[in-house]
């Protein structure tokens, strides 16, 4: 019973919301789904940047080391 009139004025409160200012109400709910995405993409985008500094970094000591073997005489 109680879950049916909090189900009742939950969707009174988003009927009201969206009646009387729709554009911020789409705004709202397209801004909830979208957060976490934006997190995953922060988050991956860091992983993706440490992984390119880690990866020229093994290349520069692959070819530095080569140059060293290359030219000692």
């Amino acid at each position: 019973m109680w879950q049916r009139i909090l189900r009742l004025l939950g969707t009174g409160i988003n009927a009201y919301s969206f009646f009387s200012n729709p554009v911020r109400f789409i705004i709202s709910i397209l801004a909830i789904i979208v957060v976490p995405y934006l997190a995953y993409i922060f988050w991956g985008a860091l992983v993706i940047i440490a992984l390119a500094m880690l990866g020229i970094y093994l290349i520069y000591k692959a070819i530095t080391a080569s140059n060293d073997q290359h030219y000692h005489y």
